[in-house]
């Protein structure tokens, strides 16, 4: 009996390690959870520019939309005497109301000084020492004439503003509710050239319109129009 020899042929040796990445890989495949889709992240820039806008934009729009719908028209008249009011040594010019109560503070009854108001509806106001306070009153104007209450037919009324303030020198012709106006306050301080121009310039015209015409620079006709007073002649609707 001859002795036979048997031979196996040789594994692969890499067969091995392959199967045993594939197990491994299965394995990781089936344990790993499927998630949904998400958008890419909006950059913050962009999210910030969507919730807030532009506030200049905005008004900017809202006027752009908005429309008057009436329109007032005045026509205008310039204060008469103006050179007088400013050259009377009570007049203060541009004053509020408490300069002019330290300026009034420790006064006798029937100090006054007139200064321009601070209201722009109205253009001079006295202010001055009644019953040991220091108060205030606007003057007035309706019709081409001033007077401390313009809605009262009994107050006195006065063609010019030096005239209304002389007519309460007298105590006797002053109401309880009216001013006292007998020790004027001087003022301590001259006024510029440009004030003095404006009135001795302003009293020589014969209306408000007539500034117009000067051969000026439009800064200085604006200077010449500041007081006057305006009355309404009509309203009419725009839409």
């Amino acid at each position: 009996m001859s002795d036979k020899k048997w031979f196996k042929t040789p594994r692969n040796p890499f067969k091995k390690i392959i199967s045993k990445l594939k197990k491994k890989e299965n394995k990781c495949s089936c344990s790993k959870t499927t998630t949904p889709a998400m958008d890419p992240p909006v950059p913050m820039d962009v999210v910030e520019e969507e919730e807030s806008e532009d506030p200049i934009k905005v008004h900017q729009h809202e006027l752009a939309e908005w429309k008057p719908h009436t329109q007032v028209d005045f026509v205008h008249f310039l204060v008469p005497g103006l050179s007088s009011i400013i050259s009377a040594p009570h007049y203060w010019g541009k004053m509020d109301r408490y300069e002019a109560e330290n300026k009034l503070e420790d006064k006798p009854e029937g100090s006054f000084l007139l200064r321009d108001s601070a209201q722009d509806e109205y253009i001079f106001s006295v202010s001055f020492r009644r019953y040991g306070r220091s108060l205030h009153a606007r003057i007035e104007e309706s019709d081409h004439l001033f007077s401390f209450d313009c809605h009262d037919p009994g107050v006195y009324r006065s063609n010019s503003i030096p005239e209304l303030l002389n007519h309460y020198k007298d105590p006797t012709s002053c109401m309880f509710f009216e001013p006292l106006l007998c020790r004027p306050i001087h003022r301590n301080t001259p006024f510029s050239l440009q004030d003095l121009a404006r009135a001795n310039i302003c009293d020589r015209l014969t209306s408000y319109n007539s500034i117009d015409g000067l051969e000026l620079p439009r800064s200085l006709k604006l200077v010449l129009k500041e007081y006057h007073y305006k009355h309404k002649i009509r309203t009419r609707r725009l839409d």
